[in-house]
Parts: C-alpha cells; sequence; structure tokens
C-alpha cells in the first residue's frame, strides 16, 4: 500500500465511533490470518467482509473485475477495499487522515 501513514494509526483515534471501531477490528483480523499464514480463516473473513459491507462490495466488484487467485492477491485486494471503505468513512465523517 502506498498510503503513508498506516490508516489503522487514525482509525486508533476515532475508535468510540461505532462504525469506525468496526473497520479497525476488521482490518487488524484481516491482517492477523494474513501474517500469522491462516489463509483459510483470512478467507473465511473476507467472505464475511463481503457481506457485512454488500453495497460497497458490488461496487468495488465492477471496478476489479480481476478475482485475485492467491492469498496474496486476497490480502492485497481485502485491504485495498477496506482502505477504500476507510477513505470513504473521512469523508463522509469529515476526519482528520493525518
Amino acid at each position: 500500500m502506498s498510503n503513508e501513514k498506516d490508516y489503522l494509526e487514525i482509525l486508533e483515534k476515532y475508535q468510540d465511533i461505532k462504525e469506525i471501531s468496526d473497520l479497525k477490528d476488521d482490518v487488524k483480523k484481516l491482517r492477523e490470518y494474513y501474517h500469522s499464514g491462516q489463509y483459510d480463516k483470512m478467507q473465511q473473513h473476507i467472505q464475511s467482509l463481503m457481506l457485512k459491507y454488500l453495497a460497497e462490495t458490488v461496487v468495488w466488484n465492477s471496478s476489479h473485475t480481476v478475482a485475485p487467485q492467491t492469498p496474496e492477491q486476497c490480502y492485497q485486494n481485502a485491504e485495498a477495499f477496506l482502505y477504500s471503505k476507510f477513505q470513504a468513512l473521512v469523508v463522509k465523517g469529515g476526519l482528520s487522515s493525518k
């Protein structure tokens, strides 16, 4: 990811807002499963994210038409999706991304 500052640090500042706290937990869980090599659990988590963020998933998949094939690609795709969700929250909530 090319963002200068890890957005998880920014989410920490706003964790008293439920939607942001949930997103922070989703990111942490995704990273934990990937970095510990628990790819089956990671894939299950990604599936649950797709259901949780159904409308956003439909939009995402319409512009990202090549399905990830490897665990690394699945992780990168999910991480980018969650980052885009973060960016939408920043815009929607007027949060500082710094």
